[in-house]
């Protein structure tokens, strides 16, 4: 039984080695026959790009293809197919832009020789191709808000987008790149409340404002990182300071504002800072104003906040009911802190003073209660006549905001001369 076996083993080596040797003679004798083989759609190889490059020149549009017939042995023809076998065009004479019509080679990969190969067509032959003017330019970027802010919210203006980088390098066939007017980046989102930043697309915009779609050239960025503010905004009350004099105080003066209000967007923290309580446009003398004056004030604003409302200027309309004037002309004028070593005599001997209050309390006051005094201490030591700046004192009468003096600003003139 053993012996059965171990034949039986013997018996298939043999068999496995006489099939090996006909396979053998039956590949070598396939070989030694010569067959044709037909490669389509191979493309075109171009050399010499580089200096194309050179003169600003590129090769545009679809690569070209050719068809060749080759006759090898069937081991050769393995061999050849549309990715082995190269078509060669030297574009290095090129110097224009143009269709050009140029003659190829075909090639053969390595391992085979061109002894081994027959062309029976399509060894050379001819390709139409179009080389271009290549020129790069850098182009705007813009932005646009497709979003929506949430209430108290306000989305940035178009020209308060920043883009890094600042610009966008456009390369290709001049024919499509010129086409490129800018870069438009869109940004959303809805009911926002803060800055929005980060990596955005974008689209190439024609000049005729819409866009570009499978433009053929190369731009030096993928995605552009964009910030684009949303401010918050706040109405703010406007608000008046008054110093009480001429018989006018903060409780008896009446006036009317073009605007009391005005609204301001900046940024969260710019805006809770006066939310709570608001802009003081001027601190004014009452003593310096009249009945029926009228003063604008420009309005106040830190640098970090923007006035969306536009209102620049407010207007301020007096009104002083139920008072009276009385001119008065006080004799009382002296002068303090004369420096040693000198004497002062007054010129203006009596100054018309302008007072104001209600009937009432101007019956009481008279020129006796009516004080001018020259303060010399700023006053430049040369002997001669001098202009003096004096304060004018009402004794024994109501408080500033119930009778005074109209004005800030009275004068006298002090002659000044050294003691002997």
């Amino acid at each position: 039984m053993r012996k059965k076996i171990l034949d039986s083993k013997i018996l298939y080596m043999v068999v496995s080695v006489l099939l090996a040797i006909v396979l053998w003679f039956y590949v070598t004798s396939l070989d030694g026959n010569e067959s044709t083989k037909t490669i389509k759609n191979i493309p075109v190889t171009f050399t010499g790009v580089d200096v194309l490059e050179e003169r600003n020149l590129m090769i545009v549009g679809s690569i070209p293809t050719a068809t060749v017939e080759v006759r090898a042995t069937p081991t050769v023809l393995a061999k050849l197919t549309d990715s082995t076998v190269s078509l060669v065009v030297n574009v290095s004479q090129i110097t224009e832009a143009s269709e050009y019509r140029l003659a190829y080679t075909a090639t053969l990969p390595s391992g085979v020789s061109q002894n081994d190969v027959e062309f029976v067509s399509g060894y050379t032959g001819n390709v139409t191709f179009t080389v271009a003017r290549f020129v790069t330019r850098e182009v705007d970027i813009r932005g646009q808000f497709v979003g929506t802010a949430a209430e108290g919210y306000l989305p940035g203006g178009s020209d308060e987008f920043i883009f890094a980088p600042k610009k966008l390098t456009i390369s290709g066939q001049a024919g499509m790149v010129n086409q490129v007017d800018h870069v438009l980046v869109s940004v959303g989102g809805e009911g926002l409340d803060h800055d929005v930043s980060g990596e955005f697309s974008y689209q190439l915009i024609g000049v005729s404002g819409e866009p570009l779609e499978d433009l053929d050239v190369t731009c030096s960025e993928e995605s552009i990182y964009v910030t684009y503010p949303i401010w918050a905004t706040a109405e703010i009350e406007l608000d008046l300071k008054f110093i009480p004099g001429g018989g006018v105080s903060e409780d008896t003066v009446r006036y009317t504002m073009t605007n009391d209000r005005i609204t301001v967007a900046g940024t969260k923290d710019a805006v809770a800072a006066i939310t709570d309580g608001s802009i003081t446009l001027a601190t004014i003398n009452l003593a310096t104003v009249n009945d029926g004056d009228e003063l604008t004030f420009a309005v106040p604003l830190a640098d970090e906040l923007r006035n969306i409302s536009g209102i620049t200027e407010v207007t301020i309309k007096f009104t002083l009911p139920h008072l009276v004037t009385k001119t008065l002309y006080a004799t009382d004028i002296s002068c303090i802190n004369l420096p040693d070593g000198w004497k002062a005599q007054l010129v203006t001997q009596v100054l018309p003073v302008e007072v104001r209050g209600s009937a009432a309390m101007l019956s009481d006051v008279s020129e006796d209660s009516i004080r001018v005094v020259a303060d010399m201490k700023d006053v430049n030591l040369v002997a001669g006549q001098h202009t003096v700046p004096v304060k004018i004192y009402l004794d024994s009468v109501g408080s500033a905001g119930e009778v005074g003096v109209i004005g800030s600003e009275h004068k006298v003139v002090v002659a000044l001369s050294k003691k002997k």
